[in-house]
């Protein structure tokens, strides 16, 4: 049917090829190489409608390969019109049009989201306003007291999941009547939450009671599914589970929209959508130029502005960190998101107030849950951040910018001083002249920076000094703090990624390079002021074991409640020695808060991954295969880790076995790992040449090469990456492309192509962790991406954007199917998977391409 463009390694089995491909083009307008000339024979025979059907239809491959179905599909119909009984043909157009039929669908689903998300930020522009004339009557508190009734009784309501894990049919009959009591109550509070509002006609006051009929209804829908689950059945509860969930997007929006118009800060809701909104569009440039944009950016410059002025530093921090999340290359916003995450670290250590040792609060030196100053800065001197210093541009990547690196630990040391709050540790600085004098003093040092030709690293050693002096003369804030923030803040002027592991962190530091983790296995997110989340259990963890779900909130550890805690924190406070005990307070859908407690293990990370498990407990956890009538592969690689290599040569032998003709290989949010994994793994796939290349300023440069003893060197092969890949991954994916050995489909990496080596500092218990080299694909090109760059990462041959929504659906369906157990049900487990490839559209992609590849090679020669 049709050729594949020719592929290193061999997606056709061409000869492997021996340089990296680039992309070369020849303009309409130049001149050939050679001058035209007239025919000296006979022209060509006409070709026949099977050729030129072969024709179109090669043509069409390559349209698929880059990604643009449309035409492709176009180009088939015209082969299928020249050559009507065409099988490979016939096949080719119906994968398509089945494909196309499923992009149009989330595509009109995105279309609606990006609709509502815009009309929801909208919406709380009008809520600002008419909630501060509400609140001279104090009838805003009475609608958010309503509000914050009918969301307690909201939260009563059992969800899908909880149906879909009940195995115990009197147990499912007593969820089902707890949850239909739990949505009558919410009926019975939506019919009188607006009641605050009761005689008023403006804007407002209609489009809040509009949201409040919009959410009784899906209310009533619901509550309709409810009534409908049969639970004696296991079959019949997960089929009302499914109509749960299929009603659930909707009633859970109906809720967000009425809550939105009741938030306290609604700017902070109107922020949050918008980088909803600007994940829901192919461009993100497109909405900057609507007037919903452009309304809210001037609102929030304005607001940022009136919480730096009132030291309000939390807010303030919200709001640049969003609008730098909007605008990545506008410097303003990277600035001040940079001072406002800095005053909030100066608040969050230093800033709590002195508390009288109790039973429920901790006595002085205990940990503040934030991190105690004394903690972190116990061990630390000056000489060790000078004997730092010598090490910068004997190591660092690029030239060391002395200069940048001066100013930026100065003004580290004045956000300390400009913090109102720190006074709280640090009373001095409460003085206002001394506090004055102090500002002074480290003002002058940053103009007399600027006014030197040359600045080195003694210059910034000098200003370290200048510091400790003014310090000691006027605020006396401790050697170790100041220590502590002035290299806080020229490391931060380097890269994200270069630190100091000051001596209270060595231990953790050292464990974590170890890979010895112990813990309860759950992986976690958090949002500011919100509990721990609980984003999915690990396999065989003892937080599966002990029932621990997706979806939970973890609302305190060992009784401290985790909503006002730092993530960092909390992890430290999850782990801890094998066989210790810890205690989760857990909240749940539909439940009253309860505990768990949960003896902690070593928790070994599963890295490589298949399409499903096996419910039969064959040889190996998992199956390979996710099409077996075309033996297609899947393997997932979560990380890059000593173990990952030899997992995946067991996978691939697997799939050898049993004659899989193609492969997907999933690095879509594979963080990284280590490099030799990353190059082994690479491997595997090419015959020969460059895999990655490392250069620095002062490191040797070094490289690594493919062998040709690979197990997969010649089968088709499709890389499915995202925003969420980097660093090995990218290694990896970049190898892959740049040889043309597959083709990559998903969305651009994320650009974390940089190496850090960990560096002791003679004399001290601390380590300075620093950039020392960028890695560099088999083209040459820079992985990482830096300030002002508009070029980084992986970009995909065939881009497929998906939505948060969209993506949120099917990791939950893979998170299940991941967790199986033995006895699971086999119909479900199909019915999950089938679910899960379909509305997954980057995986989907993959399969069509790899079908179109067998079509194209299954085709009879002419």
């Amino acid at each position: 049917m049709f050729a594949v463009p020719a592929l290193a390694g061999g997606l056709a089995d061409d000869a492997p090829a021996t340089q990296p491909a680039t992309v070369s083009s020849q303009s309409a307008g130049e001149p050939a190489t050679q001058p035209a000339t007239q025919p000296t024979t006979a022209p060509a025979t006409a070709e026949s409608d099977e050729t030129r059907a072969a024709r179109l239809a090669t043509t069409a491959m390559e349209e698929t390969l880059s990604g643009k179905f449309v035409h492709a599909l176009t180009l088939l119909d015209d082969a299928h019109k020249l050559a009507p009984t065409n099988a490979t043909v016939l096949a080719a157009e119906s994968l398509l049009k089945d494909y196309l039929a499923q992009c149009d669908r989330m595509e009109a689903e995105r279309t609606r989201e990006y609709a509502a998300t815009v009309a929801r930020i909208e919406r709380t522009f009008l809520a600002e306003v008419s909630l501060s004339k509400l609140a001279e009557k104090g009838l805003d508190r009475k609608l958010r007291e309503a509000a914050q009734e009918l969301a307690k009784s909201f939260n009563r309501i059992s969800l899908s999941d909880a149906l879909e894990s009940e195995t115990d049919p009197a147990a499912a009959a007593k969820l089902r009547a707890d949850t239909l009591d739990a949505i009558d109550k919410c009926l019975e509070l939506a019919g009188k939450v607006a009641s605050p509002l009761d005689g008023d006609e403006g804007e407002y006051a209609r489009s809040f009671r509009a949201l409040r009929g919009a959410m009784t209804r899906e209310l009533r829908a619901y509550r309709a599914c409810w009534h409908d689950v049969q639970p004696a059945q296991a079959k019949a509860r997960l089929a009302g589970a499914g109509r749960l969930r299929a009603a659930e997007d909707a009633l859970l929006e109906s809720m967000g929209n009425l809550e939105a118009m009741i938030a306290e800060k609604p700017w902070r809701v109107a922020l949050s959508q918008a980088r909803l909104a600007m994940q829901l569009v192919p461009d993100p440039a497109a909405p900057k130029s609507e007037e919903w944009y452009r309304k809210l950016v001037a609102r929030t410059e304005t607001l940022g502005e009136e919480f730096v002025s009132r030291a309000e530093w939390q807010d303030a921090m919200a709001v640049y960190t969003s609008l730098e999340d909007l605008d990545p290359d506008s410097e303003t916003y990277k600035a001040k998101s940079k001072s406002t995450q800095r005053h909030v670290r100066v608040l969050n250590l230093y800033g709590a107030k002195p508390q009288p040792a109790t039973a429920t609060q901790p006595v002085e030196g205990e940990d503040d849950g934030i991190g105690d100053w004394r903690d972190l800065t116990r061990g630390v001197d000056a000489d060790m951040v000078k004997r730092a210093i010598t090490q910068l541009n004997q190591y660092y990547v690029t030239a060391v910018d002395y200069r940048k690196l001066a100013r930026g630990a100065l003004e580290s040391v004045k956000v300390l001083a400009e913090t109102p709050q720190a006074a709280n540790s640090f009373p001095a600085l409460g003085d206002a002249q001394k506090n004055k004098e102090f500002l002074q003093a480290i003002d002058q040092a940053i103009d007399s920076l600027e006014n030197k030709d040359r600045v080195t690293h003694l210059q910034l050693q000098l200003a370290l000094n200048t510091v400790l002096l003014a310090s000691e003369r006027t605020v006396k804030v401790p050697v170790e703090v100041l220590a502590v923030e002035f290299t806080d803040g020229f490391l931060d002027e380097m890269d994200k990624f270069s630190s100091m592991v000051w001596p209270h962190d060595v231990p953790d530091f050292q464990k974590h390079i170890r890979g010895q983790f112990f813990g309860v296995g759950v992986q976690i997110t958090k949002e500011p002021g919100e509990p721990l989340k609980v984003v999915t259990p690990l396999p065989d963890s003892p937080a599966l074991k002990q029932g621990l779900k997706v979806g939970d909130e973890i609302v305190a550890v060992d009784g401290r409640e985790t909503a006002d805690l730092a993530l960092d924190r909390l992890v430290q406070m999850i782990m801890g020695p094998k066989g210790s005990k810890v205690t989760l307070r857990i909240r749940r859908q539909g439940l009253e808060p309860f505990d768990v407690s949960i003896i902690r293990d070593e928790i070994r990370i599963e890295t490589v991954k298949g399409w499903q498990r096996k419910p039969d407990g064959g040889n190996g956890e998992w199956d390979y295969l996710i099409d077996k009538n075309s033996r297609l592969g899947y393997i997932r690689v979560t990380q890059f880790t000593d173990g990952t290599y030899a997992d995946l040569v067991a996978a691939l032998n697997e799939l050898k076995a049993q004659q899989a003709r193609g492969l997907i290989l999933d690095l879509r949010f594979n963080p990284g790992g280590l490099l030799t994994s990353a190059t082994q793994v690479a491997d595997e796939f090419l015959r020969a040449g460059r895999i990655v290349s490392t250069r620095g300023r002062q490191v040797r440069q070094t490289e690594s090469n493919a062998t040709a003893y690979g197990r997969y060197l010649d089968g088709d092969l499709v890389v499915l990456v995202n925003e969420g890949s980097a660093s090995a991954a990218e290694i990896v994916s970049g190898a892959l492309k740049d040889w043309r050995r597959g083709v990559i489909v998903g969305q651009r990496s994320f650009g974390k192509g940089s190496v850090q080596n960990v560096i002791p500092i003679q004399d001290h218990p601390a380590l300075l962790k620093l950039t020392t080299a960028y890695y560099y694909l088999p083209t040459g090109r820079l992985l990482h991406r830096r300030n002002g760059d508009k070029e980084w990462g992986v970009d995909p041959d065939v881009r497929v954007l998906v939505t948060p929504r969209q993506m949120k659906r099917w990791m939950d369906l893979r998170r299940k199917t991941d967790l199986l157990d033995r006895e699971a049900d086999l119909d479900d487990l199909r019915d999950s998977l089938d679910k899960q490839l379909n509305t997954d559209l980057q995986l989907r992609t993959g399969v069509l391409l790899l079908k179109l590849m067998r079509l194209q090679q299954s085709r009879p020669a002419a």
